[in-house]
Order: C-alpha cells, then sequence, then structure tokens
C-alpha cells in the first residue's frame, strides 16, 4: 500500500527495521531523530506521523507544534505518554500495538506454570550445586489439572486454547462475558469463589482498575485448594501480596509463580520484596512481554497501522475515537455521547454479570438512522476498565466480540421525546434524550427523571415514606458533601421512590454505608460519568 511521497514519518526513539521497513515500502520519508531530540522538534513542523515508545512525551505543546500530524504511534500497549484527548480534538489517530504481546504472554504464562509444578528452577540450582536430587524434585502433571482463568479476554482466551492442548479443564471467572462465550472456549463460567474453589492452578489476567485492585486476598486465597497455585503475569496490583505471603506460610496455598508485583523494582525489605524472596514463589521480573518475536511484531503491526491511517484507511490498534460522519452525522453525534456516557453508567447501577442481554433501540428522529455509531459509543463507555488497553469508539466492537458480548438494536418511531435512547442491559432499562441545553437521563426502570448524565452521581431506590429526602441529605450534609440538584421520582403502584442527586464529588463508604442503613432504603449506589 502507497501513501503520497511526501508524508513524513519521525521516529522520536529506537525501532525495529522491520518496522521502518514497512513504512519505507509505502513510500513514507522516514526521519531517524531517535538520538536527537533537537531534531525531533524541527522536524514536528512537517510531519504526517510521529512513532514513540516509552520516553518520549507527547503533550499539548508537542501536538501543537505539529499542525500537520495525522497519526502517533506507540510502540507497545500504554499511551500514558501521550495527551489523547489533545491528539483527538486535533483529529490526530493515536495507535498503540495491543495485541502483539499475547503469544509471549500466554507462554510466559505456561513457562511459569510448568517451572512451578515441575521445580524447575530449584533443580536447576541443585544441579549447579552439585548435588543431584531427583526425590527431593518430584512434581506434578498439568494434565488432567482444572485450570481457573480469571479473565477472558485476549491472552485469557488464548490460555484457555492451549491448556486444552495440556488436557486440562478449564474454569473460567469473567463478569463482562456470557456462558455462552465460555463455553466457545470449552471452558466453564463460574463466579469468582467458586472458580477460586475449584481450581488447581489459578491464573489471573484481569485488567488492573478499582474494582480488580487486590481482588485477590486473603478471604480469596483462603478458599484456594491447600495445593493449588497462583500464577500473575497481568498486573501485580491484582493480589494483596502481604495477604499471599501470609498464606504462604501458612500452607493456604502451596506456591505461587509471578512475574510481575505491585513495587516493580521492589525497594529492599517491601512486601514485593519480601514475596520475591520467599521459598514457596517462583519470581520473574516481568518477562511476560519480552520475546525478539514480541518485540519484532510491534514494529512491524505499528507500522502497518500508521501507513493504514496515512492512506485513510482503519487502524486496528487505534485508541481515540472518530465521531459520526455522513447525513446522519448532525443528529446522532450527541446520542452517541449519550449511549457513551449510559454505557458508564450501566455498570455502575447493576453488576457486570447481570447487564445481559442488551437491546438498545433508536426511537423518534434519529429511528431511521444508522444504529452502528449509537452501539459503538455505548460499548466504549460499558468496556472502560474491562480491559488491558484503552477502549475508544474505534476499538469497542472488536473487544465486544471477543467478549462475545451482542447488542441488539431496534428501532420505534414514534416517541413522546422528539428523539431518545432506550437501553435495556439485562433487568436495568435507562432512556435518555439530546435537548438544546444537553444530554439528559428522563427514566430508569420505572421511575421518570431529569438528570444531566456527569459528575457525581448518587442513586438511590426505597420505599415510598416521608422524611427520607431529610435523612439522605443529613447524612451527605454531615459528610461535608454537597449537593447540586436532587430529583424525586416514585412508582406509586410498586410504593417505591428513586432519588438521584448530582453532588460535588465522591461519597466516603462511611456516607455510603449510613445511607443503606436508612429505614425503608432498598439501595445505594454512586455513579461517576
Amino acid at each position: 500500500m502507497k501513501v503520497d511521497q511526501r508524508t513524513r514519518v519521525i521516529v522520536a526513539e529506537p525501532f525495529s527495521e522491520n518496522g521502518l521497513a514497512v513504512l519505507r515500502d509505502a513510500a513514507i520519508d522516514v526521519v531517524d531523530a531517535a538520538q536527537s531530540p533537537d531534531q525531533l522538534a524541527k522536524s514536528l513542523s512537517n510531519a504526517d506521523g510521529l512513532i514513540v515508545r516509552s520516553q518520549t512525551r507527547v503533550d499539548a505543546a508537542v501536538i501543537r507544534a505539529a499542525p500537520n500530524l495525522r497519526v502517533i504511534g506507540r510502540a507497545g500497549v500504554g499511551v500514558d505518554s501521550i495527551d489523547v484527548d489533545a491528539a483527538t480534538e486535533a483529529g490526530i489517530v493515536v495507535l498503540n500495538t495491543p495485541s502483539a504481546n499475547v503469544i509471549a504472554a500466554v507462554e510466559q504464562t505456561f513457562a511459569l506454570m510448568l517451572a512451578c509444578f515441575r521445580h524447575t528452577a530449584d533443580g536447576n540450582a541443585s544441579v549447579r550445586a552439585g548435588r543431584w536430587e531427583r526425590r527431593a524434585h518430584v512434581g506434578r502433571e498439568l494434565y488432567g489439572k482444572t485450570l481457573g482463568i480469571a479473565g477472558l479476554g485476549r491472552i485469557g482466551a488464548a490460555v484457555a486454547e492451549r491448556a486444552r492442548a495440556f488436557g486440562m479443564n478449564v474454569l473460567v471467572y469473567d463478569p463482562y462475558i456470557s456462558a455462552a462465550h465460555a463455553e466457545a472456549h470449552h471452558a466453564r463460567l463460574l463466579p469468582l469463589d467458586e472458580m477460586l474453589q475449584g481450581s488447581d492452578i489459578v491464573t489471573l489476567h484481569l485488567p488492573l482498575n478499582d474494582e480488580t485492585e487486590k481482588v485477590i486476598d486473603g478471604s480469596r486465597l483462603q478458599k484456594m485448594k491447600p495445593d493449588a497455585v497462583l500464577v500473575n503475569c497481568a498486573r501485580g496490583a491484582l493480589i494483596d501480596e502481604e495477604a499471599l505471603l501470609q498464606a504462604l506460610d501458612r500452607g493456604a496455598v502451596s506456591g505461587a509463580a509471578l512475574d510481575v508485583f505491585a513495587e516493580e523494582p521492589a525497594a529492599a525489605g517491601s512486601t514485593s520484596a519480601r514475596l520475591q524472596a520467599h521459598p514457596r514463589v517462583l519470581a520473574t521480573p516481568h518477562l511476560g512481554g519480552s520475546t525478539q518475536e514480541a518485540f519484532e511484531r510491534v514494529a512491524v503491526e505499528l507500522a502497518r497501522d500508521i501507513v493504514n491511517v496515512l492512506a485513510g484507511r482503519p487502524a486496528e490498534g487505534a485508541v481515540n475515537a472518530p465521531i459520526p460522519r455522513g447525513a446522519d452525522a448532525y443528529k446522532l453525534r450527541p446520542f452517541t455521547d449519550l449511549a457513551y456516557r449510559i454505557g458508564i453508567l450501566c455498570p455502575q447501577l447493576n453488576e457486570a454479570s447481570q447487564l445481559q442481554p442488551i437491546s438498545i433501540t433508536l426511537c423518534g428522529e434519529i429511528a431511521g438512522a444508522s444504529p452502528a455509531p449509537i452501539v459503538t459509543g455505548f460499548l466504549s463507555g460499558l468496556l472502560q476498565g474491562t480491559a488491558d488497553r484503552r477502549i475508544s469508539i474505534v476499538n469497542a466492537d472488536a473487544v465486544a466480540r471477543e467478549r462475545g458480548i451482542v447488542v441488539n438494536t431496534e428501532h420505534k418511531a414514534s416517541d413522546e421525546w422528539i428523539a431518545s435512547l432506550e437501553v435495556k442491559a439485562g433487568p436495568l432499562r435507562i432512556v435518555g434524550t439530546a435537548l438544546h441545553h444537553g444530554l439528559r437521563i428522563v427514566q430508569i426502570d420505572e421511575f421518570e427523571i431529569d438528570a444531566a448524565p456527569e459528575g457525581t452521581l448518587i442513586i438511590t431506590r426505597h420505599q415510598d415514606i416521608p422524611g427520607m429526602v431529610g435523612r439522605v441529605g443529613t447524612i451527605l450534609g454531615d459528610a461535608g458533601i454537597n449537593i447540586s440538584n436532587m430529583q424525586v421520582a416514585r412508582a406509586a403502584e410498586r410504593g417505591q421512590a428513586m432519588m438521584v442527586l448530582c453532588v460535588d464529588r465522591a461519597p466516603i463508604p462511611e456516607a455510603m454505608r449510613a445511607l443503606q442503613k436508612i429505614a425503608g432504603m432498598l439501595s445505594v449506589r454512586a455513579a461517576r460519568i
């Protein structure tokens, strides 16, 4: 694929020759600025593309200095060094390579499993010390064992596939997939605690976020089999390391094989350092994605994506979102944003495992429009924080397909609003619309409300009894939380009511517990959009 011969891509950090060859084969002028920051600054003024790794900071100032820039490529997964919002505002596509290290991470997972079960490191140390201790290093086989996989994304699914070749049984925990999707990978979907109880080996492939930090804590380690092994090639903070140390000391689990730690590199005497030195731990220094093949794959995949973008074609690794285009763009643009916000709201109002099946109905004036950008906008919100990559409108559909998430779409011409969007996710129903003064949520389940889907919200469901508003307000006031707006809706036939409060900051846990203890309170949820 060729692009305009005047097209120029700046390479700011060392990059594989194979990747550079892909660019040059597309008639792209490649400028190597890896050894000279001054050269980088000068070259950006007429650059169409920029390739960075982790050291080059691409902030708003850099973006302003590159008026012709159309694409920024990050040779790796993380894009923390790139101001993605500034790039999106400038119409620049930001790329990364989220799938390039999948095979490397999967193989590292099995390397640790095998090494732990067969005492490879101890056997090697014994032989190097001049001993020949076969009896002391009798191991176990993977064949016939049950493997528990936490997170059935790209890496978890590939682990499940290879586990079959070892003759293993596979259990899966992932709140964002269906049982059918797990079965497609010859695995059985279970709640986390049940998966832990039934597994001989547990391997973690979850993204790190507020919900998953220290998800493997003391209570969950206690649920594992005493002879089970815990493997982690994902993120160190998924495990409560102090709790794991205690579990290893008392024999609650037989061992752990860890490639990642909460602190990298670990300071002397820290919990991570103590864990690395524990006799029942096999530790490696975050080698999951570190293979020669993965490094080459990163370069080649990124270069191909850059060529696609510069040629006006879709890119597989885009991490920021284009806006709807074409005849329906004017009408759909606000509803795409609304769908995104409803997607963020849904898992905060109900458990992730209870959000299927999903359907979206386009009502009124937007009923005849293509639902694709609406669906993608919704998925990009719903899937935030569920994967080890940035989820956006350009990759949300692919991530949903990987997880077996299907969104059914319907159209309804007549509507009490000029145009509205209805989302059903399991038992949850949310209706929203776009008015001249902004986006609004107008219904949650059977409760008619009028709330802006932004900021911090507290949503209560309670018995429709006098004094509830005052009790809630008093608790929040005592916690120093200001209420900027309040909506109360009633469902008279059920004797219930819903309160939606816009507050200036997230409520502290003590305040949430106090709200939940109010007589007649059925549920309290805090949501951030």
